[in-house]
């Protein structure tokens, strides 16, 4: 079993539908390493690094460490990396930046930041009508979760990606419970909500 390196601290993977590639997440690195899959498009051996995607330095130039500009998509510490169940877009939640960030899997390359709440987290998907899926984000310092469309008209460019709605996690209060909850109701949700 041949195990090839991806970043620093990963953490979580997403695999295309069609197991063409894998996004692995490295927490600390700042990175979405490119993996080949079991079943590759292009000449690589599955479990091979085919690039990384840098989300906030080296060789990004969306973010400036001096000055603090940002000129273009950044994310830090990304978590979840799931693939969108029709293999177009990677979305993930940045818990340093606090942004959700979306890589093209065509390109394989970062391509839309959108603001998030405190500790942006995981992102799971579910459909919508008339076709396409959404992205439902969830944040460690938040009682809500944000519904994100990332292809609004459909043409498959997620450069019009946006938060079209938010689920407050505290609305219902009947939900059955074995406990009081004393304090922060709906706050911390970190994957599937």
């Amino acid at each position: 079993l041949d195990q090839e390196p991806s970043g620093v601290l990963p953490i979580a993977t997403g695999m295309m539908p069609d197991s063409s590639k894998n996004y692995v997440s490295n927490y600390l690195g700042h990175t979405i390493s490119v993996m080949c899959g079991q079943y590759p498009k292009i000449a690589c051996n599955p479990g091979q690094k085919i690039k990384d995607i840098d989300l906030l330095l080296n060789t990004n130039t969306n973010y400036n460490p001096v000055t603090g500009v940002i000129s273009g998509p950044i994310g830090g510490f990304s978590v979840q990396t799931p693939v969108s169940p029709d293999g177009k877009f990677v979305i993930q939640g940045n818990t340093l930046t606090g942004t959700i960030t979306i890589i093209d899997t065509a390109t394989d390359t970062l391509v839309k930041m959108i603001a998030c709440d405190p500790g942006c987290h995981g992102v799971n998907y579910g459909a919508k009508k008339g076709g396409g899926y959404y992205a439902y984000v969830s944040s460690k310092f938040s009682n809500r979760m944000l519904v994100v469309d990332p292809d609004p008209n459909g043409d498959g460019n997620p450069a019009d990606a946006k938060v079209v709605g938010s689920i407050l996690l505290t609305a219902n209060n009947k939900t059955a419970k074995d406990g009081t909850i004393s304090e922060y109701a709906g706050m911390g949700g970190l994957g599937v909500l």
